[in-house]
């Protein structure tokens, strides 16, 4: 009896993970330059798709081992890569072009999967990058604006869940989400944008959300500007100087650091010309179940503004509960706001890896984007900064805290991704 429900038990689970490929030949089957190229390729678009430097360097070893046995060196940088297969082939790519686009995040992810099993041609795995790094979004812009303003409120009922702020954050997230998306095809327009949107957006929110600022101008402005706070950057620039990927971590945390000062330039300029916002009373909070209906809302307008892949909605917002549950989890049992990112980092990566085996689920790179999303440690960054500019109430104590708060999401992402690679190489050998 308990062996036919043991086999039945283990055939559904192989029936629910994904299909396994195996090498189409051994390694040195093809030229040293075709093998450069294709880890050109494939390097330089995980560098696009905001990969830590270290696990694009380490990939790209794992590939090379199935395709050569000539000695493969790589410098990677968060714009710049150098390939060197043998004393044949060389390769060099720069790029300045990141993306957030989550299709293409997992259709690269997913070539990467097949070159780390030998499973396809480099001029095949060549092609399928170029394929998918030209490949547009899902959504049209409107649909697109929609989804950012539906994200917003999701972050809006995180940050500051009150009746009152809604109305705003849905204006505000339109305003935002409309501005990105009118300067998304002129690249010229990426220095400024931070600043204009951050103006735009205290200028409206000081002038016309007044009512729903009363928790403080700077928590209703925030989750508007969550697409162009350096979140992504501080975090993954922690994870590279913590790796000693020193050049390319130091350069990243410069980038974010700049950019978020770009915004805090611009919400001074907005305070100066639109005035201070008259306190008011405190609007009454939602209830502790305004968490759980943020996850639900801020998975949907993720899966729209990012544009993810098909049929991935219950992934991503499983991937949003997982982190912002395991922040609150850590904060409470931590009795510290930076503390619960490290248990919401730590959580999320083995969550994504695990999930990623399952047949209906996305690529692990887009459970993982999302979740890094949903933490938002650069709301906090820009809050206390522009408090500071703005004179307000942040000390060194408050900006600290903030540090602290990017720091623990790179340490808990660290943790997970460590224990996880060690229980999964004992899985397989054993």
């Amino acid at each position: 009896m308990t062996e036919p429900s043991t086999s039945r038990i283990h055939r559904m689970l192989r029936a629910m993970r994904k299909e396994a490929h195996g090498a189409l030949s051994g390694p040195d089957s093809y030229d040293a330059a075709e093998v450069a190229s294709m880890l050109r390729a494939i390097g330089i678009a995980l560098v696009e798709v905001e990969q830590p430097t270290q696990q694009v360097t380490a990939r790209l070893l794992k590939i090379a081992a199935r395709y050569t046995t000539d000695t493969v060196r790589t410098i990677v940088l968060p714009t710049v890569l150098v390939i060197q297969v043998g004393t044949v082939g060389y390769e060099v790519e720069t790029s300045t072009h990141a993306t957030v686009q989550l299709d293409l995040a997992g259709r690269i992810d997913a070539i990467a999967e097949l070159a780390e099993l030998g499973a396809i041609t480099p001029s095949d795995a060549v092609k399928a990058v170029d394929a998918a790094r030209a490949m547009n979004p899902r959504f049209g812009a409107v649909t697109s604006v929609i989804g950012y303003a539906i994200t917003t409120v999701g972050f809006g009922m995180v940050i500051n869940p009150t009746w009152a702020s809604l109305p705003g954050y849905l204006f505000l997230g339109v305003v935002v989400g409309a501005i990105i998306t009118i300067g998304r095809p002129f690249p010229w327009l990426n220095s400024v944008l931070p600043t204009l949107a951050a103006t735009v957006v205290t200028m409206l929110a000081t002038w016309f959300v007044a009512d729903a600022a009363n928790d403080g101008l700077l928590r209703v402005i925030a989750p508007a500007l969550v697409a162009i706070l350096p979140g992504m950057s501080l975090t993954i620039g922690a994870m590279e100087v913590a790796s000693s990927q020193i050049i390319g971590g130091a350069s990243r945390l410069v980038y974010g650091v700049v950019q978020l000062m770009l915004l805090v330039f611009g919400v001074a300029i907005g305070v100066h010309i639109a005035g201070r916002v008259a306190p008011q009373a405190p609007s009454p909070q939602m209830g502790p179940w305004a968490l759980y209906a943020a996850i639900v809302v801020i998975g949907f307008g993720l899966y729209i503004y990012l544009s993810a892949p098909k049929g991935s909605l219950f992934w991503l917002t499983a991937a949003v509960a997982v982190a912002l549950l395991g922040q609150q989890l850590g904060s409470t049992v931590l009795s510290s706001p930076y503390g619960g990112g490290v248990i919401g980092a730590f959580l999320a990566v083995p969550f994504a890896m695990v999930a990623a085996r399952v047949r209906t689920s996305p690529p692990a790179i887009v459970m993982m984007l999302t979740a890094f999303w949903s933490l938002v440690p650069g709301a906090l960054s820009f809050e206390s900064l522009s408090e500071a500019a703005t004179g307000g109430g942040a000390d060194v104590g408050s900006l600290g805290e903030t540090v602290a708060a990017i720091f623990s999401i790179a340490l808990g992402t660290l943790v997970g991704w460590s224990v996880f690679n060690a229980f999964n190489s004992r899985a397989q050998r054993t």
